[in-house]
């Protein structure tokens, strides 16, 4: 949203946003801990989007503080760009239990200023950019942290340095790991079951699938599972004259090559029209 508002200005468009968080950045600052992103670098980013006449109005939620159908009716164009902000469960027993925490939600946490409560030990389920984040920021809160992935490391989405610096801070790595179940914990707040994983074959062009080997359960216990296996976007924003007029294709908007929406007048970007493999 922000490169929009930069890219728009500079081409002499009057630009205005509307950001409901407290400061403006989204993922970047929320999701991002700083010191992989120091945030008076993102400040001074947008400190000079500032400067070139870009209005940003924070603190505002769309469909709360004001509604998508009067931007739709009072400027030329919309650009949405709200990003992945709904994380996926486990879709396990137990999950509801204390001590399981969104990936997410710890890290925007993080950046507020609080300190998370995830006690001594700490096991991270995921395998992409925001599970090394939780890994590498619970290290810093002193826990100990083991990471539980689904596929084999050359499969894990993140970025290769990310991987590679969250076990340089002696982050374990378990790969072709299954969670199974979550229960509460004797010692610590959880128990949680999971099961080794075999790569199995999905068909030609496709990555191998994994299938969990019968009798091969495990266990590990922990006070916080945080997981971190992906997001998808919420429309609740969208009216429904609007969001009817759109496509969507397994939740992602779809765009023309302009980043133009089935409605010539809405226009959207970022993760929500970027479909990603898990």
């Amino acid at each position: 949203g922000l490169s929009a508002a930069y890219y728009l200005s500079l081409l002499g468009y009057a630009v205005t946003i509307y950001d409901a968080n407290d400061k403006a950045g989204g993922m970047l600052r929320y999701g991002i801990p700083e010191y992989r992103l120091p945030y008076d670098q993102i400040d001074k980013d947008i400190d000079y989007i500032k400067s070139l006449g870009v209005e940003i109005n924070q603190n505002t939620r769309i469909g709360r503080d004001i509604l998508f159908s009067k931007i739709y009716d009072d400027f030329d164009s919309v650009f949405f760009s709200t990003g992945l902000t709904d994380p996926y469960g486990l879709d396990i027993s137990g999950e509801d239990l204390k001590g399981v925490i969104p990936g997410l939600g710890m890290l925007d946490d993080v950046t507020k200023g609080l300190t998370p409560d995830i006690g001594s030990s700490v096991v991270v389920v995921g395998g992409g950019n925001v599970a090394m984040d939780a890994a590498r920021t619970s290290k810093r809160y002193g826990a100990e942290v083991t990471i539980l992935y689904r596929r084999r490391e050359e499969d894990m989405p993140a970025d290769e340095e990310e991987i590679e610096e969250a076990q340089g801070e002696d982050c374990i790595l378990t790969t072709q790991a299954i969670p199974l179940r979550l229960e509460k914990g004797d010692k610590t707040r959880l128990k949680l079951y999971w099961g080794r994983a075999e790569m199995v074959s999905d068909g030609p062009g496709r990555r191998p699938k994994p299938v969990l080997i019968e009798g091969s359960e495990e266990l590990i216990e922990c006070d916080t599972v945080i997981t971190a296996i992906g997001q998808a976007a919420d429309y609740s924003f969208l009216p429904e004259e609007i969001s009817s007029k759109l496509s969507f294709k397994r939740g992602y908007v779809e765009v023309n090559e302009f980043y133009q929406t089935a409605d010539q007048k809405v226009f959207a970007g970022g993760d929500i029209a970027n479909p990603k493999r898990d």
